[in-house]
């Protein structure tokens, strides 16, 4: 423990991408702490995560917010470890989805000139595995790119270790006293004192608001579930583009000379240490298997990992609406790595009291579409 005494000015309950990001953030200015219940270091959601920068991915404002990111990505990666590796996406449809294509692609294009319309033929070329009778057309973006997150969650970690932040695994916390504007947090491992506490506790972050008294702003975690195989009848590529389904009925990708997939599940649960279920892999291996030529009888590997939404599917970021001192950094869903940079310096500024001109002015993003204080008439 740097600081004998446990007094810092911030702590941040979490130590997922969401804790570490805008930690490295605030440790250039604040003494830090980051609490994590495990024994390790980003043990949920993060380290489960099926990786992917996606400027199509989400809503409008997830989008804004991970174009923005991609900067931030170029310039702390080099030429031997870069943290993003360009694969492609092909959003896929059939004769029926045409319109859920259209409409997509009418929104990406206003986006960034990445996308393109591409006919049967053309999106078969670029991934001959997909069942010619089950797609129709696709949309492609050359420059989706894989993203490495240990290489950025290490970024995010160094930068706090650098500024001297204190790192604590395996403290539960008891409850949290608020006196004036100082908050005495009591934990297994002792007490614990700040000024500011910054809830980026993920899937538990609903629960520990709860738990403070501050605002409900009912956070639901969803379960979603990865499986691996290897086709009996088909050459794997692993330069071979992401396939998507346009109505994120599932999704693969090829890694380590195995197929990655997911049927895309969003089952809403409780938080706790996500397993795969045998039901959701065989709703996704049907799925694949009526759009691709993919053959596959066993599966090699299976996990599942927790992301946690609010009823719009925005994050939330603030401080809370009847505590003070309470900041809220939560509700990134399945979007938080790729959103992780831009948000971290977001909620930094905010908590510094800092302008965000950048961002909103420049860039033309909605504040109020993910400030904690939309909840307050719900």
């Amino acid at each position: 423990m740097t600081y004998s005494n446990k007094n810092f000015d911030v702590i941040i309950i979490g130590s997922g991408i969401a804790g570490v990001s805008i930690g490295s953030e605030l440790s250039n200015n604040l003494k830090i702490c980051i609490l994590e219940k495990e024994n390790y270091l980003s043990y949920h959601s993060t380290g489960r995560s099926f990786a992917f920068y996606l400027e199509s991915y989400g809503n409008k404002i997830i989008r804004q917010l991970t174009s923005a990111s991609k900067d931030f990505f170029v310039n702390n990666s080099n030429n031997e470890n870069p943290i993003l590796k360009k694969r492609g996406v092909l959003h896929i449809g059939s004769k029926d989805q045409v319109s859920s294509i259209d409409a997509l692609y009418s929104d990406l294009i206003q986006i960034n000139d990445n996308f393109k319309l591409l006919d049967r033929n053309e999106t078969i070329k670029l991934l001959p595995c997909l069942n010619s009778e089950s797609i129709h057309n696709s949309i492609y973006d050359e420059n989706a790119s894989d993203i490495d997150v240990n290489n950025l969650y290490n970024v995010f970690l160094n930068e706090c270790k650098k500024n001297n932040s204190v790192i604590e695994k395996n403290v539960l916390i008891q409850n949290c006293l608020k006196k004036g504007n100082h908050w005495i947090l009591n934990t297994n491992k002792g007490e614990y004192n700040c000024n500011i506490i910054v809830n980026a506790a993920g899937a538990w972050a609903g629960e520990f608001g709860i738990k403070t008294g501050s605002q409900n702003i009912n956070l639901i975690p969803k379960k979603r579930t990865i499986f691996g195989f290897k086709p009996l009848n088909v050459e794997l590529n692993k330069n071979w583009p992401l396939a998507v389904d346009v109505e994120e009925n599932f999704y693969f990708k090829i890694e380590n000379d195995i197929v990655l997939a997911s049927p895309a599940d969003e089952n809403p649960c409780k938080p706790h240490d996500a397993q795969p279920d045998e039901y959701d892999i065989a709703v996704g291996a049907e799925r694949i298997k009526k759009s691709t030529l993919f053959q596959f009888n066993s599966i090699k590997n299976k996990w599942a990992g927790l992301r946690s939404f609010v009823k719009d599917k925005n994050p939330v970021i603030g401080f809370d609406n009847q505590i003070e001192n309470f900041f809220w950094f939560a509700g990134q869903g399945g979007y938080g790595i790729q959103i992780s940079p831009t948000l971290a310096k977001i909620a930094n500024n905010i908590i510094l009291k800092k302008d965000n001109n950048f961002y909103e002015n420049k860039l033309g993003m909605n504040f109020k579409s993910f400030d904690v204080k939309r909840f307050i008439d719900e």
